[in-house]
């Protein structure tokens, strides 16, 4: 074989090596991709008891435009949502009328809906649906969960993570209890 070949394909493994590695930084560092793992992240940071946290389900990366986070689909699941929890609230009170507090899964329950609806009820928007597209400012990330609260009172919950552009920072969550 020839000097030159030698060094030829040498040259060529190299180029190809630290192609794929630089490719492989690339694909990695998309935001898209980190997103997950900092939702994932912040969950743990987020709940009470996070040794106990078990990750059902994470949902892909989706593209936010401007501060409505949530589309209609996702308004009428989470309305749907809130109201089996307000149905099995009424279920175990007996209407309101029999409101235990020392019953820490019920308190804590109303505690988690009450929450959830506040956060709904500010990130809602009043668009038009002919309103022109905001621009891309970051991602949405869904964790479906079961733990223990601090009482020992086992959830279910589904905790909403909006980041930056980047996926570097959590710029809004909110969690929405699940029956």
């Amino acid at each position: 074989m020839k000097p030159g070949t030698k060094l030829a394909i040498l040259l060529i493994s190299c180029v190809a090596m630290w192609g794929g590695i630089g490719y492989a930084f690339h694909y990695f560092g998309q935001p898209s991709k980190r997103a997950q793992s900092v939702a994932e992240k912040a969950l743990m940071a987020s709940v009470d008891n996070p040794e106990s946290v078990k990750v059902i389900a994470v949902s892909k990366p989706d593209s936010v435009f401007g501060r409505n986070y949530i589309n209609n689909d996702e308004k009428m699941a989470i309305a749907m949502s809130m109201m089996k929890v307000n149905e099995q609230v009424m279920f175990r009170t007996d209407g309101l009328q029999n409101l235990d507090f020392e019953d820490n899964a019920v308190s804590e329950l109303v505690g988690r809906q009450m929450s959830a609806m506040s956060a709904l009820r500010s990130m809602v928007g009043f668009e038009t649906p002919d309103a022109p597209r905001k621009p891309f400012s970051g991602w949405k990330v869904k964790i479906e969960y079961e733990a223990l609260s601090e009482s020992g009172s086992p959830y279910r919950s589904e905790y909403w993570f909006i980041l930056d552009r980047d996926a570097q920072c959590v710029v809004n969550s909110f969690e929405i209890p699940l029956l």
